[in-house]
């Protein structure tokens, strides 16, 4: 059985994929399928004939056309299967476009890739990163921002995107106004960054989940391709993100690690640097990276602190499905059966 944590793809340039597995022991020849439709892999259909078979623990792979996003099924001599794709998009507008497939569950199944994304404002995207995210066949688009922000930069998919697209506005940091100083007048009044991001997280859990349990709702009116997102893809959209992996069952050790992800697909040195310049705090001064950096990184304890707060207000992790993102086992059940396999 492959090991799924050590499963990876990657895409070199434009041209060609590195697939890459740990070695089985003794090693056994493995065979690769790719398609653009993730559906050929999920249901009974015979994946076809594959491009290659190796006895090594690492492929490349052409890429036949760099416009569409590909996926990948890898099966052993002993029908040992597992599908795959890049966990993070190549598009050059959205450094921070993931999919959240291929997670293990703790009942033992695994997310479906290709059915639900994450990333941040999408009015950066380029044309041919416009057409690759059309080409994924999204049917629901939750924009987590304020409705200034999404004034200001809207999501635009093109006029051939069928999506449905749901403003959902979220507000950080309501308790102390931080989202209204930094928007309207480019101040950042915090003494403990690092804290006050903590504080922001459980402010989703105690202020903004009628938003997220409306993406709930939304998400079960059909079979949703879904895509969530918020300026950077990192605060909203990651606790967004932590709630769908929690309900389908993705155990909280592997939600805090794709939280972390973003980290490594944000250039954040390059972002300190940029907004030092165009940022005060209420003296007039620059920013400092000290107060800069945990505001613009993501680090175990923000997320942790959503966990913390549901744990401290609901008698169980039901309770809060229930009551607060009014998922009932019914629900529950259609969900994973739809994302889940």
């Amino acid at each position: 059985m492959f090991d799924l944590s050590a499963c990876h793809v990657e895409r070199l340039g434009d041209s060609e994929y590195r697939i890459s597995w740990r070695q089985f022991d003794p090693p056994r020849p493995v065979a690769i399928y790719m398609s653009d439709d993730p559906d050929r892999f999920y249901g009974n259909q015979h994946p076809g004939t594959p491009l290659l078979c190796t006895t090594a623990s690492e492929a490349r792979i052409a890429n036949p056309d760099a416009r569409v996003r590909h996926y990948f099924y890898l099966e052993t001599d002993r029908s040992d299967g597992a599908i795959l794709a890049e966990r993070r998009l190549s598009l050059q507008g959205s450094p921070n476009f993931r999919d959240l497939g291929g997670y293990l569950t703790q009942d033992g199944r695994k997310l479906k890739w290709g059915k639900l994304f994450r990333s941040g404002k999408l009015s950066t995207l380029t044309e041919q990163d416009m057409h690759y995210v059309r080409r994924l066949g999204l049917t629901l688009v939750c924009d987590f921002r304020q409705l200034v922000e999404q004034e200001l930069d809207p999501t635009v998919l093109g006029p051939d995107s069928p999506h449905r697209l749901a403003s959902l506005p979220v507000t950080p940091g309501s308790r102390n106004n931080f989202m209204e100083n930094l928007l309207q007048r480019g101040v950042i009044a915090v003494d403990d960054a690092a804290g006050l991001m903590q504080e922001i997280n459980r402010d989703f859990v105690l202020n903004q989940m009628p938003q997220y349990a409306e993406m709930f709702q939304l998400l079960l009116a059909g079979d949703q391709q879904l895509l969530i997102h918020c300026a950077s893809g990192k605060d909203r959209t990651g606790f967004g993100a932590a709630l769908i992996l929690d309900v389908l069952g993705v155990d909280e050790e592997a939600i805090v690690e794709d939280y972390l992800l973003t980290n490594k697909y944000l250039p954040i040195d390059a972002e300190v640097q940029r907004l030092s310049a165009e940022l005060t705090d209420q003296a007039g001064r620059p920013l400092s990276e000290e107060i800069l950096r945990p505001l613009l990184e993501v680090r175990p304890e923000y997320i942790r602190a959503c966990f913390e707060e549901i744990r401290k207000r609901h008698k169980s992790k039901q309770h809060f499905y229930e009551t607060v993102l009014r998922l009932d086992d019914r629900k529950l059940a259609e969900l994973k059966a739809r994302y889940l396999h």
